[in-house]
Order: C-alpha cells, then sequence, then structure tokens
C-alpha cells in the first residue's frame, strides 16, 4: 500500500528549492479543526478513486470521524476494513496517512469512522517553493476579456502565465482556470489571482513572444490549496527518480 504523499506519474519538469519534509507525527500534532476537508484515496488493483470529504471530529486512538464520500454525485459504496490514503493540508504543510474504514454507517447520517493513525508523513510546502509546470489553461481578467495561456510554474501563493498578449497592468483581478493531474485523478481549478509582475519574455529563434504575467493566489480554498501542494509533492519526487 502506497504510505507517501506523492503519486509520481505526473512528470512536468524539476522544480525549485523543494518543501521540506516534516517526518512523522502524530494527528494530534497537526491541530485540524472540524470542517476541513481531507482527500480519501481509495486503494484497490485498478485505478485508485479519490474524493474530498469533511472531517467531523476524532478521538485519539480510537477512530477519524468523516462524511461518506461522493464521487460523480453517487455516495460511494464503502465496506468495513476497506483500506484508505488520508490526504490534507493544514496551515503550510501538506499530511498524507493510511488507514481502514473501521465503521460504515448512515444513522444519523451517512459517515465513517476511519482507524486512527498510529503516525503522519507531513511535509513543509513554503509559499515560494515553485514547480515547473506546462499547462495549458484560460485567464479571464475584470470585464471579461479572456485568453489562452500557459502555466509555467506554480506554487502554493501563485503561478508564472505566457501569455500572448498583455492581459492587465499590476493590480489587475483575473480568474485562472487549468487542469491539473495529481496520480490519475484530474483536479480543475479555477482560482482567484492579482497580476503581481509583467514583463515580455525573451523567446528562443522559434519561439513566438509572450508576456509573462506573475500572479498571486487571492482566497485559496483548502482543497485547491491540497490538490497544488501534492502537486508540487509530485513534481519533486518525479525530479529525484529522473536524478537516478
Amino acid at each position: 500500500m502506497s504510505t507517501a504523499l506523492d503519486e509520481p506519474s505526473f512528470k512536468t519538469g524539476k522544480p525549485e528549492p523543494s518543501p521540506r519534509d516534516a517526518g512523522p507525527l502524530t494527528l494530534d500534532q497537526i491541530k485540524l479543526a472540524i470542517g476541513d476537508s481531507i482527500q480519501l484515496q481509495f486503494q484497490s488493483d485498478v485505478e485508485p478513486s479519490r474524493s474530498f470529504v469533511t472531517l467531523i471530529g476524532y478521538l485519539e486512538s480510537q477512530s477519524v470521524i468523516v462524511t461518506t464520500p461522493i464521487i460523480n454525485g453517487s455516495m460511494m459504496l464503502v465496506r468495513e476494513g476497506q483500506d484508505f490514503v488520508v490526504r490534507l493540508f493544514s496551515g503550510k504543510s501538506a499530511y498524507a496517512f493510511t488507514t481502514s474504514a473501521k465503521r460504515v454507517t448512515n444513522t444519523p447520517y451517512p459517515h465513517l469512522h476511519l482507524a486512527y493513525p498510529k503516525e503522519v508523513r507531513g511535509m513543509v510546502v513554503r509559499g515560494s517553493s515553485r514547480g515547473r509546470i506546462h499547462i495549458i489553461c484560460h485567464a479571464t481578467a475584470e470585464g471579461g476579456r479572456g485568453l489562452a495561456c500557459v502555466a509555467r510554474d506554480i506554487s502554493i501563493g501563485g503561478a508564472l502565465i505566457a501569455v500572448s498578449e498583455k492581459i492587465g497592468a499590476v493590480g489587475t483581478l483575473l480568474t485562472l482556470k487549468l487542469r491539473v493531474k495529481v496520480g490519475a485523478a484530474e483536479h480543475v481549478l479555477a482560482l482567484n489571482c492579482k497580476i503581481r509582475s509583467v514583463n515580455a519574455s525573451r523567446p528562443a529563434e522559434d519561439e513566438k513572444p509572450t508576456v509573462l504575467h506573475g500572479l498571486s493566489f487571492e482566497d485559496v480554498t483548502s482543497q485547491d490549496t491540497l490538490v497544488i501542494s501534492a502537486l508540487l509533492y509530485q513534481n519533486l519526487i518525479s525530479a529525484q527518480e529522473a536524478e537516478g
């Protein structure tokens, strides 16, 4: 069973300075809050499924209680004893642990009791840690003006996009939509951003000139933060594997 935060199948290039491994922790040390979003990955011989669920609560050494996962609008059929990898984001760190379903119940509402983890693996993700990527996306500025673009790198705090023309001045608000793949799962992100810098690129002889826009993310949800942190960590593992 996989126990790490990583799923090194989405190779997007070597990242910038890497996130720092926070080492093994206890769940109580993370200081989770009721209502936090966490991701369940179903462990099976076929392609694993993932779903975000809501933390209802936990009791040390007993269980972690979450809402029953819903995928494609349907409640997942979970059997007792089924194994999961749990991923979550708290503060500036991403965490993961393995668990299994201890109790599945629909009373008074659908929820699961997961086995309390013996340890949790953590990784500090600095806002400045950037992963180099090449993802086609779409940016829509204030007023509805939209342009296709390419995201060249991404971090917890922002991204660098290349656009065929200037989409706005520094301080302009825009929405960046992109599809990222973490392991076998695809996620569509719609991120509220602010333009922090605008610079002309220096293209190679066979490239068209583009305008680089440095963006900061505004009011990112915990789910989107978790997806971005998993992508950064995945890129890090892929780069380490490539180096041998």
